[in-house]
């Protein structure tokens, strides 16, 4: 009888993570593309190949938790929402691209990342990335003619712009602002002060360039980041006296971007495009009309992530799109309101404890600027999603009381959550639309 040689329970993958290092790099820093309109080659879909290749064969434990079944079953939501509109290839094929652009980020960050060190050196090439970003957008305003180092253009003229999917303003914005929470964390953690001083630096810069961007949605994501500061520092009756004396000033930084009026005809297209999202989600209500077909149907993309996922994958759709935010978002809450003097010398723990903040603020930045924009399904927030479960998996072994509630009852009140979200959005369009 052949002898079994024990396998151990846990294991690091050095191939997987280097793998997911490069692939970081071709996604954040993108250069591949600094001298062509297009990526040359597939550097980063090729990394992602092998960093998950190391992953299957060298990483152990393989966790996935709720999120990475909530993500599952959107895949199984997109294929059905292709069959129910009759058209099973779209569906598969809207379906591959959900797994490389969201099942697998998600995946590999959540097991691969499972070290502060590592999630270090992540956050380091998400920051190195902004710097570049920036840079760029710098060279596209010091242009006469509003061409970056890399042949990228100014959009509307003015709007500063990167390369791939950065190449609209709007997510330029929206990782920037989904960055000054990282860049603060990196900060507080270090206690060289060169390095203190040369990340604050930084953290300005990332607020410039949202301005840079001129995006209306990014400048109320920035207000909506400090206010949700505001109340966790200094609770809700001073967060609302703040609100009210930022008002004026939060008018008049408004009125320098671009004008956000009741004659503004981009204003009445979101408007618009909102409402026929409501239009569709009536005709297929419980699994839309499919992935990628909104702006097939209306011509225009929706404007709203929130209104992209209801009317593209139906209420089912957007219950567990919503619940894969919501619940990483309570796990994150659950480990930063832990008691730290519990953790006085775990200088480690306090440092995920004050991450798990961190990267609690980076998801209120995404969600008050999906608002605005149609981004339901772009490939950093599933990074975001997958370092926050790595993080979650992390603390949960010295810290075992932020895994007591009970599963099914908080997946049952984050769907009323999620239902109670979707009736207002409801409400809030049809006032809109009447006015």
């Amino acid at each position: 009888m052949a002898r079994e040689i024990p396998q151990p329970l846990s294991q690091n993958s050095n191939f997987g993570f280097f793998f997911l290092l490069l692939y970081s790099v071709f996604l954040f820093i993108r250069p591949q593309q600094w001298q062509y309109s297009v990526d040359p080659f597939p550097f980063a879909r090729i990394c992602l190949v092998l960093a998950f290749f190391g992953y299957l064969i060298g990483q152990r434990p393989k966790i996935m938790g709720q999120q990475g079944w909530l993500l599952i079953a959107l895949l199984v939501t997109i294929i059905l929402s292709g069959i129910r509109n009759h058209d099973f290839t779209e569906g598969i094929f809207e379906a591959q691209k959900f797994i490389i652009y969201s099942i697998l980020p998600f995946l590999l960050f959540a097991n691969l990342v499972n070290t502060p060190k590592k999630q270090n050196w992540i956050f380091v090439i998400m920051i190195i990335g902004c710097l570049v970003m920036l840079h760029h957008g710098l060279s596209q305003k010091m242009s006469p003619d509003g061409i970056g180092w890399s042949g990228e253009i100014l959009s509307q003229g003015t709007r500063i712009t990167f390369l791939g999917f950065f190449r609209d303003p709007n997510d330029l914005a929206m990782f920037f602002i989904m960055s000054i929470p990282i860049t603060f964390y990196l900060r507080n953690i270090t206690e060289n002060l060169i390095v203190r001083f040369a990340l604050t630096l930084i953290i300005i810069g990332l607020i410039y360039g949202v301005y840079l961007t001129n995006s209306r949605g990014a400048l109320l994501s920035l207000m909506v980041l400090a206010l949700t500061y505001f109340y966790f520092k200094y609770g809700k009756i001073k967060t609302i006296l703040i609100s009210l004396i930022l008002a004026p000033i939060a008018l008049v930084a408004l009125s320098m971007f671009r004008t956000i009026g009741e004659g503004d005809g981009s204003a009445d297209g979101r408007i618009r495009a909102w409402y026929e999202g409501v239009q569709m989600f009536k005709h297929r209500p419980l699994f839309g009309i499919g992935k990628e077909q909104f702006v097939l149907e209306h011509g225009l993309t929706a404007h709203n992530s929130y209104v992209l996922i209801f009317a593209e994958l139906g209420l089912i759709g957007y219950c567990l799109w919503f619940l894969l935010i919501s619940l990483t978002i309570h796990y994150l809450i659950k480990i930063f309101q832990l008691d730290k003097s519990k953790y006085i010398k775990d200088n480690v723990m306090k440092n995920d404890i004050l991450l798990a903040k961190c990267l609690f603020f980076s998801f209120i930045g995404f969600l008050s600027t999906a608002f605005f924009l149609s981004r339901s399904y772009v490939v950093f927030l599933y990074v975001f999603l997958g370092l926050s479960f790595a993080l979650y998996s992390r603390v949960k072994q010295t810290a075992s009381e932020i895994d007591q509630t009970n599963a099914n009852n908080l997946l049952f009140k984050l769907t009323g959550y999620g239902l109670l979200s979707l009736i207002s959005l409801y409400i809030i369009i049809k006032i809109l639309v009447i006015t």
